[in-house]
């Protein structure tokens, strides 16, 4: 071979090992961007399904608060009333009587208040165990704890619906427990909105091996044959364009499947829907990322 077409081959093949080079360098941006998209589309999602759930925690704590503020208020009379009694430093037997009514009224104060005190606790704490930064973090969870966890602070959500829990037994899975509650919340806010009024949600938990299966059923109206294809597509919602809600069943899917799982749908129309989510014990992208 001459000098010259050596050269153009050289030449050529170093310009094919450029334009290779640089697409695979294209390539490795645009799976970051990707991840990096995908990564701020679960947030928003979470933070869209966090705000309307705090409207409702709101009013769930406004009750305990209520409670908290009047009884100051009488407490703050009867220990002025204590006051007036003693201020002489002498009890007759009408002012002992009146004593000893206002520290019965004071004990039944401290039950109410000890009670409105535990009933903001355990809401705060909900909260703070769905979707607290820490545990964003690969853990072992109780996958049952993160279901009443996402019930508890979604009460407002609930109304009326009746809330069937068949728990059984499973084992601590190895996940992203914060991700993970954030398909609980979807799928449970989808069926509680899917059922009616007085409708019912059906939770139930099975291991399968290797496998924890959760599943989601509603009696609402169902999902037409022709739709169940579309519902994990990106924007799909039947709900008459309620904002947020159209991305939530695909970041869901994305969630369970970067845990290895899936999640299914079944449904007859007229009969309600059912989501069941199947998720490895111990996956092993996850255990290789925990080491």
């Amino acid at each position: 071979m001459s000098t010259a077409p050596a050269l153009l081959l050289a030449a050529a093949l170093l310009l094919a090992i450029g334009a290779l080079m640089h697409a695979r360098r294209k390539a490795a941006r645009s799976a970051g961007e990707l991840q990096a998209l995908r990564a701020e589309l679960i947030n928003s999602t979470r933070l869209v399904s966090l705000g309307n759930l705090v409207a409702g925690l709101v009013h769930e704590v406004n009750t305990p608060i209520g409670a908290l503020v009047s009884n100051h208020d009488v407490l703050q009379r009867a220990l002025a009333r204590l006051q007036t009694i003693l201020a002489d430093e002498k009890v007759d037997e009408h002012e002992l009587q009146q004593v000893r009514k206002i520290v019965r009224a004071l004990d039944d104060i401290t039950d109410v208040n000890t009670q409105a005190v535990q009933r903001i606790d355990h809401l705060v704490k909900n909260l703070r165990n769905f979707g607290r930064p820490d545990r964003s973090e690969i853990a072992w969870a109780n996958l049952h704890e993160g279901l009443d966890s996402t019930l508890a602070i979604m009460r407002h959500e609930l109304k009326e619906i009746q809330v069937v829990r068949d728990y059984g037994e499973l084992p601590p899975v190895l996940c992203r427990p914060q991700q993970i509650n954030q398909v609980f919340m979807n799928l449970l806010v989808n069926a509680c909105q899917a059922s009616e009024h007085d409708g019912s949600l059906h939770i139930r938990t099975r291991a399968d091996g290797q496998h924890a299966l959760v599943t989601v059923t509603d009696n609402g109206s169902g999902i037409p044959a022709e739709l169940q294809a579309r519902i994990f597509e990106p924007g799909f919602t039947t709900k008459g364009g309620r904002i947020g809600m159209g991305m939530g069943l695909l970041i869901s899917r994305q969630i369970v499947e970067s845990h290895g799982g899936t999640i299914v749908v079944q449904s007859i129309p007229g009969s309600g829907a059912e989501f069941t989510v199947k998720l490895p014990v111990a996956p092993a992208n996850l255990q290789r990322e925990s080491k």
